[in-house]
């Protein structure tokens, strides 16, 4: 695309009607085309946060905007009957540990008697073999009851990492049900921008120049970028993930506009959409000459690509435009009415 230098004239007038006109110059450079699309404002780390089994939700302290810790307890879904479990499972771990001291003690005697001759090899044995089951004992019972307080912990949910609660789905009491997603959470310290471009643009895209990113006006950093090789069979696109720098200022759900440099340089002249004044029959601009007046020319335009017209007719390079085709009309007005 030719580059369009900006310009800040006036038009030839009296001095009272004097007024500053942007305007646009049509260099002859040669750039390489660019293709525009928007993308979405994801965050790298996010996660629904549900539980694998039915209740009522007894505990819900997360609130939409909130930052929490890592671990901090976000909801609760009555599981009394496995906490209960769970304590069940404690204490039987409590009386296999017990009996588990009272063999080892009983070993250890009966190792004395044997060594003094005062019982049989066959004792010994039978002490031994006692222990060995006591100490299974315990290993099945402190198994049983890691297992009971995991189920315990299914009706609990932790943050899993720091961050910020996007949304709560379900009220106190309300029914959760397996799968269902209660809180939303999400890392807003590192962000993403996904793209989705077309299969035949994909190809053309210089993957070696760094990708634009704009929002409202505000140009975001761009950090390191992921090229998906695969189609989507669908929608025939393909994705591009922009990473951002830490501490850029947009929000998640933003849309942002992407623009990609393609491969090869684009010799035609292309003006923009606010300079052109589109007709029916025909299309026309106002071009500015050396001493600042605007005059009207008809021109002819291909269709409009990413807010460009491509010029076909009645231009050249060197030749300056106003900016907008609206302002310059309403100051030549002026200008024919001081006259």
């Amino acid at each position: 695309m030719h580059l369009l230098r900006p310009c800040v004239i006036a038009l030839c007038a009296s001095p009272a009607l004097a007024a500053p006109l942007p305007t646009l110059l049509l260099g002859s450079q040669q750039h390489s085309p660019l293709y525009q699309s928007q993308g979405v404002v994801q965050a790298q780390r996010s996660a629904e946060l549900s539980v694998p089994v039915s209740g009522r939700i007894t505990q819900l302290s997360a609130r939409a905007g909130d930052s929490v810790k890592a671990g901090t307890v976000l909801a609760r879904v009555d599981g009394e009957a496995a906490r209960q479990t769970a304590s069940a499972s404690q204490a039987q771990i409590a009386a296999a540990q017990a009996q588990l001291a009272q063999a080892q003690r009983e070993f250890a005697r009966t190792q004395k008697l044997a060594a003094q001759n005062f019982i049989s090899a066959s004792a010994l044995d039978a002490a031994q073999a006692q222990l060995k089951t006591a100490e299974a004992q315990a290993r099945a019972q402190m198994a049983t009851a890691r297992a009971s307080v995991a189920q315990a912990g299914l009706y609990q949910l932790s943050a899993p990492f720091a961050g910020t609660i996007a949304r709560v789905n379900g009220d106190l009491g309300a029914l959760a049900m397996p799968g269902q997603a209660i809180v939303e959470l999400y890392d807003g310290s590192a962000l993403r921008v996904e793209v989705q471009l077309p299969a035949s643009v994909y190809g053309n895209v210089n993957q070696q120049a760094t990708p634009t990113l704009n929002w409202r006006g505000q140009a975001l950093k761009v950090g390191r970028i992921e090229w998906f090789p695969s189609t989507d069979a669908g929608s025939q696109t393909r994705t591009v993930r922009i990473n951002l720098q830490a501490g850029s200022a947009v929000a998640v759900g933003e849309l942002v506009q992407a623009g990609f440099s393609l491969r090869g340089s684009d010799s035609q002249l292309r003006v923009p959409a606010a300079a052109v004044n589109r007709q029916r029959e025909f299309d026309t601009v106002y071009v500015v000459d050396h001493s600042g007046r605007a005059s009207l020319r008809f021109v002819r335009l291909g269709s409009a690509e990413n807010g460009y017209f491509p010029v076909l007719a009645g231009l050249r390079a060197g030749e300056r435009i106003a900016a907008n085709a609206e302002q310059a009309a309403a100051l030549s007005a002026s200008q024919a009415g001081a006259r």
